[in-house]
């Protein structure tokens, strides 16, 4: 298996059809899926996982597996996605977990590796994240990421905040 990024206690890579079961639990889960617009069954997470591996193909990148380097462990995704957002083309950074790894800093450690990754890699001028105004937890991850508020985007039927910061060194 080849990982895309490491920190200091995850690895990231791209997902597989091999993890359907893991992602199929995730995102069935109405904890984790709160803040979209529905829970997806079986076979919606199998086509979660195959738009992942077509952006892979088509922009080098989309959400990667998280898991821990200690165990092994899958823990959730992160990573970074081309989005439409008010017209422009931007790079997202994405994080979702599984809902037994809530609160151990995970998301935020995978997001600064990826923001990173698309600063000093990529060279992107900036990064987004796009977060619903009531999920006070992925703002919070925005915010660890060095991001402020920078406008609003409809984005999947909701009115999103758009989270932005600038590559420091362009």
């Amino acid at each position: 298996m080849t990982f895309i990024l490491e920190t200091e206690r995850l690895k990231l890579r791209e997902l597989t059809s091999d993890d359907l079961d893991f992602m199929a639990e995730m995102l069935a889960d109405a904890e984790v899926m709160r803040y979209y617009p529905k829970r997806l069954t079986r076979d919606l997470s199998a086509e979660w996982i195959e738009r992942q591996i077509a952006r892979y193909k088509a922009d080098g990148h989309g959400l990667w597996l998280a898991t821990e380097k200690a165990t092994g462990a899958k823990v959730g995704q992160i990573g970074l996605v081309r989005q439409t957002v008010n017209g422009a083309d931007e790079c997202e950074v994405g994080y979702l977990m599984h809902r037994s790894y809530w609160r151990r800093g995970y998301a935020t450690e995978g997001a600064i590796a990826c923001r990173d990754y698309a600063f000093k890699t990529l060279h992107k001028p900036r990064v987004i994240s796009l977060v619903r105004p009531e999920n006070e937890p992925s703002q919070g991850v925005a915010k660890n990421l060095g991001m402020e508020i920078v406008g609003r985007a409809p984005y999947g039927g909701y009115e999103h905040l758009v989270f932005a910061v600038k590559n420091p060194a362009p």
